[in-house]
């Protein structure tokens, strides 16, 4: 299977809004957005490859069907193994900004957060 297949066509405006308020927190150093990294195939919405942390935003629309959701389990399981750390953060779009904070909070915690 080709991991392209499997990538978001775009970056999806709860992501902009995270990125947005992760850029004012000042917790943009050292990450990467949308950067593939090639397991088996995974794209994380924000990554810290120094760190080998990465995050995602699964929008609820699409990650609470089964087979996304047995697929997301999968990437977790392969990064897991080569020694990342992975969050994800369901959410129902639009955000709201209190919802943003409570997310920015949650991506500083854990980038913040030793192995």
């Amino acid at each position: 299977m080709n991991y392209k297949q499997n990538m978001h066509p775009k970056v999806s405006k709860g992501e902009i809004s995270v990125f947005t308020a992760l850029s004012k927190a000042n917790l943009t150093y050292g990450m990467v957005t949308q950067k593939p990294i090639i397991l088996k195939f995974t794209l994380p919405d924000f990554s810290w490859p120094n760190l080998k942390k990465a995050v995602y935003l699964d929008g609820i629309q699409v990650h609470q069907k089964a087979h996304i959701e047995q697929r997301d389990q999968e990437i977790n399981n392969l990064l897991e193994q080569r020694g990342w750390q992975t969050l994800r953060i369901p959410y129902t779009p639009p955000l709201t900004e209190k919802e943003i904070m409570e997310i920015v909070n949650q991506i500083h915690e854990f980038i913040d957060k030793n192995p």
